[in-house]
Order: structure tokens, then C-alpha cells, then sequence
């Protein structure tokens, strides 16, 4: 019976190492197309320009600044896509950096490098007093920068973006709270929502579907865990845990 068992170990661990093996290929083959995509798209997005500012006489052909438009959107969002699939097939295999981590200046850092949008109200973004975690600091950042974003991105037309950040320790870790008073998540997709290229409202706002994907291999990578508050019903709480410092 001992010999039996012993053989059955050995074939579970051949095929875990066969499954690993052929999880860092197809890794890797997303790096390489990623890569690869980037540089026609960048030629197409610059025809496009082009063709924007392109004397075509007057009147302009009909509907042709709606064609151009239609262009560069949806370069646009290719090239999101290609990003996330880029970071999406790093983050498994990436070294980690472990270090001590200032949540408090990271999260200033991280909102104080936020683009402006001209064209919406200007957001209210604030935190409490947050603990110093242990992590690696390109991917907290990351991390933080998908959740914020999405905390800015999923509100009513013409109403401002209202984020808080929040944490407290809890048995050795500490437990992050991004909470927005925006649209929310659909009753039902809390845990649907970082499924693979799973868009929560496809129809109302743009995106690739990956980023709360993206944050969970994160926090898993850094030894934590990533949910979306299904009792929170005034917008949309994102919690997650990482090692105290």
C-alpha cells in the first residue's frame, strides 16, 4: 500500500509540474504577442491622427470625423487590452520585493498621479490614518491604482466621484477598504467580478474586463485576500488584506 501511495504522489506531482510548465508558456506567448500587437497599433492609431487633421476638402466626406473617431476609440481600447493582457501574464511569475510600505504616501502618491478629466467634476478623494503594510511596492501600487481608478470610473453621468480609503490591523494583517458612491456592482456579480474579462456594466462604461482580475492575482502574490462588500449598498466597497509591516 505504502509503494502504491508513493507512485500516486509522484504522478500528482509530474502532472502539477506538467500544468506549471504549460502555465508559464502560455505566459510567456502573452508577453511576447503583447509585445508584438503594440507596434502595428501604434501605426494605426498614428494614421488615424493623420487623417483627422487631413485636407480632404469642403464639405468634408459624410461621416468621415465620425469614422476617424470610431478609429481611435477603438485603438484606444486595444491598446488598454493589450496592457492588461501584458500585466496580467507578469504578475504570476514577476520577483517580489519585499519591503516595509508607507499605505499612507503610497495612496497620496498614487492619486496625486491620476490624470485629470477636464470634461468631468472634479473627484473628492480621501483616506484615514493607514498602517504600514509589507508587500512589493511596484505591485501595491498597481493594485491601488486599479481600484481607485475604477472608484472614479463607475459614477452617474455628470455627478462628482466620491472615493474614501480606509484600513485597520486584524491579526497580523491589514485590512484595506476602497469604498466609492458610484453605480455599485450588480446584485449577484460581487465575486463574478473578478472573473476573467468580466465587465460588470459592458453597455455604460468602457474596459477590458481584467483589472479586478489583475488586483486579485496581486494581493494573492502578496499573501492576502479580495472581495467586494455585497452588503454595501450606497456605491461600491473593493476590501483586501496584506501582511502588517
Amino acid at each position: 500500500m505504502s509503494a502504491v501511495t508513493t507512485d500516486e504522489l509522484a504522478k500528482e506531482r509530474a502532472r502539477v509540474a506538467e500544468l506549471e510548465n504549460r502555465v508559464a508558456e502560455l505566459e510567456t506567448f502573452a508577453r511576447e504577442i503583447s509585445h508584438d500587437l503594440k507596434a502595428p497599433l501604434a501605426g494605426i492609431c498614428g494614421y488615424a491622427q493623420l487623417l483627422a487633421h487631413l485636407d480632404v476638402g469642403w464639405p468634408r466626406p459624410l461621416e468621415y470625423d465620425e469614422f476617424v473617431t470610431e478609429i481611435e476609440r477603438g485603438t484606444a481600447r486595444m491598446s488598454r487590452l493589450i496592457d492588461d493582457v501584458l500585466t496580467y501574464s507578469t504578475v504570476r511569475g514577476e520577483p517580489l520585493l519585499p519591503a516595509t510600505i508607507d499605505l499612507a504616501a503610497l495612496v497620496d502618491d498614487v492619486i496625486a498621479d491620476r490624470p485629470r478629466d477636464l470634461s468631468r467634476p472634479t473627484p473628492l478623494i480621501t483616506r484615514e490614518v493607514l498602517p504600514p503594510v509589507r508587500g512589493d511596492h511596484g505591485m501595491l501600487r498597481r493594485l491601488l491604482e486599479n481600484l481607485i481608478g475604477n472608484a472614479l470610473k463607475y459614477v452617474r453621468p455628470g455627478e462628482p466621484a466620491r472615493v474614501h480609503v480606509t484600513a485597520r490591523a486584524e491579526d497580523g494583517f491589514v485590512r484595506v477598504e476602497v469604498t466609492d458612491r458610484g453605480v455599485g456592482i450588480p446584485d449577484g456579480q460581487h465575486e463574478a467580478i473578478f472573473a476573467e474579462l468580466h465587465r460588470a456594466h459592458a453597455d455604460a462604461y468602457p474596459g477590458t474586463g481584467l483589472g479586478l482580475t489583475i488586483c486579485r492575482r496581486i494581493v494573492q502574490r502578496l499573501g492576502g485576500v479580495i472581495h467586494a462588500d455585497p452588503h454595501f449598498r450606497e456605491g461600491a466597497r473593493i476590501w483586501f488584506t496584506l501582511p502588517a509591516a
